[in-house]
């Protein structure tokens, strides 16, 4: 199991995009999230997504969304998950499959918010001080310490095809270093 982690707007979707043309299988925590605020008739914006994630995470434990997104995940080899959070998750998914890597994706914010306006999702922020707040939210769940804590670190600060090569590298690299995966 590949596992990545990164602060919204990084780069996780793209790294997957490379990931799926060496028959990665990928699941994201994010839609795992949208589903069930979907179940429970919150509204698709960002401020009412991440209070009910939130939500869940103080009343059913900080590993929920890992919990509540195994439960999708049928195949047992060469999985990717999307949108780890905090380390309560990723020990949750070590549980599940001990064979595992941690992937971080870095990029700074005023990029990070250019490709969020630019995505246009119905529940993505649109201005800094959004960014900001979200981020926020986000470090209290402790993604900065699962970043961090990861294996390896790809630092998303070029193009998109120049990122997409050093994504290329580093499955080829992690594929040889962990054949298990």
């Amino acid at each position: 199991m590949l596992i990545i982690t990164g602060m919204p707007g990084s780069g996780k979707d793209e790294f997957i995009k490379v990931a799926r043309t060496h028959g990665w299988i990928d699941y994201h925590m994010g839609d795992t999230v949208r589903k069930y605020a979907k179940l429970n008739g919150i509204n698709e914006n960002d401020g009412s997504i991440g209070a009910f994630s939130n939500r869940e995470r103080e009343l059913y434990g900080m590993d929920i969304w890992a919990r509540r997104l195994v439960e999708d995940i049928k195949e047992k080899n060469h999985v990717i998950v999307d949108g780890l959070r905090n380390m309560e998750e990723f020990n949750y998914f070590q549980k599940v499959n001990p064979n595992l890597v941690l992937v971080a994706i870095h990029t700074d914010r005023d990029e990070r918010l250019k490709r969020i306006v630019k995505r246009s999702r119905p529940d993505d922020i649109k201005i800094m001080d959004e960014l900001v707040k979200r981020d926020e939210r986000e470090l209290s769940w402790g993604i900065g310490k699962a970043i961090s804590l990861s294996d390896y670190m790809i630092v998303n600060d070029s193009t998109l095809e120049e990122f997409k090569a050093n994504v290329e590298s580093l499955l080829e690299r992690i594929e040889k270093e962990h054949p298990e995966v």
